[in-house]
Formats: C-alpha cells, structure tokens, sequence
C-alpha cells in the first residue's frame, strides 16, 4: 500500500509544515483534544472533493452515453470490430507518442538541457499517468518533477515552463487544425448549426486569453500558484521527505527566463509538430471508425470533431482526464455532421482512450512504480555504506 501512495507522489514543497518542535504547544493540545474526528473529515472532503467532482461527472456521463447508446449495441459494434485496424491505430498511438516526445525534447534543448530521446519518452509516459488520474489531464505536470529529480541542471521553474509550454502548443494545434479544416466543412454543408461554428469561435478566444494570461505576469504567478498547490495536494503522500525546497515565486521567474529562449523559426517548427500530431489523431480516428465498418466518412470532419472535443475536455476541467466531455463532445458531432450513430461514435472515443491514455497511463505508472523501488534500494544501500 506504501508503495501505490509513493507512485502519486510529486515531491514538491509548496506548502510546508513547520516542525513540531516549531507550533506552539498549547495549539498542538487544543488539536488533539477537540473533535480530532471532525478535523479529519474536513481535512480529507478538502483535499478530494475535485476528485470526487471529476469521478461523478466523468461516471455520470459515461453512464448516460452508454444507456442512450444501447450497452448491447456497442458490445455488438466492438465485438464485429475489424481489429487489423485497431492494430493500425495502435500504431498511430506510438507515433503520437514519438511526435510528443520530439516536440517536449525541442523545447527542451532551447533552454540548454539535451535531454535523450527515450528518457524523453519515458518522462512522456509518467505524464501520461499523471494526466489519466487528473482533472484537465493538470497531473501532466508529473514529467516536470521527474525530469528535476533525473537531472540537477535544469530548474524547477523552467522544467514546469516546458510542460506547460507543451500543453499551450497542443491548444496552438488544435486551433489551426480547426481553422484550416472548418471552411471546407462548411462549404460543402449547408445543414450546420449556428453553435456549432459559435463554440468553435468561442475555442479560438479562450485560446488567445490563454496566451495573453500566460505572457502576463501577475496573472500567471495566480495560476501557476494555484496549479502548483493544486498538484502538490493531489500527489503529495502526507510523510513525504524528499521534497524539492524551491518557492513559488522562484518558479514564476525561471518560467519567465525560459520564455526568452524562442524564437520565431522555433514557433514554426513546434507549430508543425502540433499540426502534424492533431492531423495523425485524426487518421487515427478514420481508422478505428473503419474498423467499426463505417467508410465514405469525410476525414476533415473527423479530425475536426476530434479537435474540438480535446479543447472543450481541456478547458472544462471537471471530469478525470476529459473523460466523458470528450466523447459526449465526439457522439453530438459525428451524429449531426456525419449521422453516425451513437454507439459507434462511443466505441470510437472509448478505444481511442484506451489506446492513447489508458495503455500509455499503465507503462507510465509502471515506470514510477519501479522508479521508487529503485530509490529505495539506493538509499538502504547508502545507508549500510555509511554505517559500515
């Protein structure tokens, strides 16, 4: 059970408790004396009531897709699957991975740290778990603290910086994917709805606000202090020794210096990989859609509707991973704009999950899991050299 708490684990010192020998004694025995059985209560609905938001959104969701789309109808649609094609998107699932871990490794190597390319990639995959377990897939930030603790030359803040970096490139994508493909959808149907190019508009603005409140410092220093507090209370196991003693503020600056280091050659080429990974999502979607037996499908709409559910599921952070608004999000567009129909829109988004997050997700936890084992050994091993 230790070990399953240590896999969650960020070391981070965001909020630090003072030593006992620090509070005050009589604080301490006024604690323990009045109602210790409330303050546990509030402590623990404190730190999970977003997770329990997020587990009752994303079940209350998946439960209603799955009932109006018929259960026996999709067992029915997955079972007469052409798997030859899950094969193949399973395929697009390591390429997606390859393009993210180049994109994360670029950034990376324009504030100065090489990192190599499966390390790169195994830090991905840590992410991947993070993201799987969290609201808005914010537990991606994982790979920031592993990549700190593998390597003492980056800082913090900059290493925070390229994940979320990262994350803005992947909005930056979907944007323009959207933007390119939307024209074309919309000259050859003339049966759209007026929210649908409303909601699609209203991405492209939370995209640009985005930008403005990551470029502007005050506004950013709230939100990373927020996020930052956000993560430390979701992975930090509570008898954690092994925490990073860095602040906040010292976070917001590196975050800032990292900023310098990109020029506008760097924006095209990060820019053609999110391009480049969204379009791939996409295929990956024609695929598993051809596997179901639907074929004459229009691959812009496709990967359209696949880009608009990963921004709305990004952006509306109440459910665990995106699940639930994504595939609602999936299901309500491939019926009006292709008329597909549910049970196969909803095999669809769960397989995609299953491949690009749940498998990715195991490895990545998988790879925490032996991380901690090994930290151990090292320090049990340390430890008997020091008192031999």
């Amino acid at each position: 059970m230790d070990d399953l708490q240590e896999i969650t684990n960020i070391p981070t010192d965001i909020i630090i408790d003072k030593p006992d020998d620090e509070k005050p004694s009589k604080k301490i025995a006024d604690i323990e004396i009045e109602l210790p059985s409330q303050e546990v209560k509030k402590s623990w609905f404190k730190k999970n009531w977003k997770y329990l938001l997020g587990i009752v959104v994303t079940g209350s969701l998946m439960t209603y897709l799955i009932m109006k789309s018929d259960p026996k109808t999709i067992g029915k649609s997955l079972q007469e699957a052409n798997y030859w094609f899950f094969f193949a998107a399973f395929g697009g699932t390591i390429l997606l991975f390859i393009i993210k871990t180049l994109r994360w490794k670029y950034i990376l190597k324009q504030q100065g740290e090489k990192v190599p390319f499966m390390e790169a990639f195994s830090l991905i995959l840590i992410g991947t778990f993070g993201s799987a377990i969290t609201p808005a897939k914010v537990g991606d930030i994982l790979r920031a603290f592993y990549l700190t603790k593998k390597r003492k030359s980056i800082s913090t803040g900059a290493a925070v910086f390229s994940v979320v970096f990262d994350r803005i490139l992947d909005l930056a994508g979907i944007i323009v994917v959207v933007c390119i493909s939307f024209p074309f959808i919309i000259a050859n149907m003339s049966n759209i709805a007026w929210w649908v190019p409303a909601s699609i508009g209203g991405g492209v603005i939370v995209f640009l606000l985005l930008l403005i409140f990551v470029y502007n410092k005050k506004v950013t220093k709230s939100l990373l202090n927020f996020l930052l507090r956000f993560i430390s209370k979701a992975f930090r196991k509570q008898e954690a020794k092994d925490k990073i003693n860095i602040t906040t503020q010292e976070i917001i600056e590196d975050f800032y210096i990292s900023q310098k280091n990109y020029q506008v050659k760097h924006y095209l080429w990060l820019g053609l990989l999110s391009i480049l990974f969204w379009g791939l999502l996409g295929f990956q979607g024609c695929l598993l859609l051809k596997a179901f037996g639907i074929t004459g499908m229009s691959p812009l709409i496709v990967i359209m509707t696949l880009c608009v559910a990963a921004i709305v599921a990004m952006t509306v952070p109440i459910s665990i991973s995106g699940v639930g608004i994504r595939d609602s999000i999936i299901v309500l567009f491939l019926a009006l704009l292709l008329g597909i129909e549910d049970a196969i829109s909803l095999s669809l988004s769960i397989t995609q999950t299953f491949l690009n997050v749940l498998i990715p997700g195991i490895i990545g936890g998988l790879l925490i899991f032996f991380l901690m084992k090994r930290q151990k050994r090292d320090k049990m091993k340390s430890t008997k050299l020091a008192i031999g």
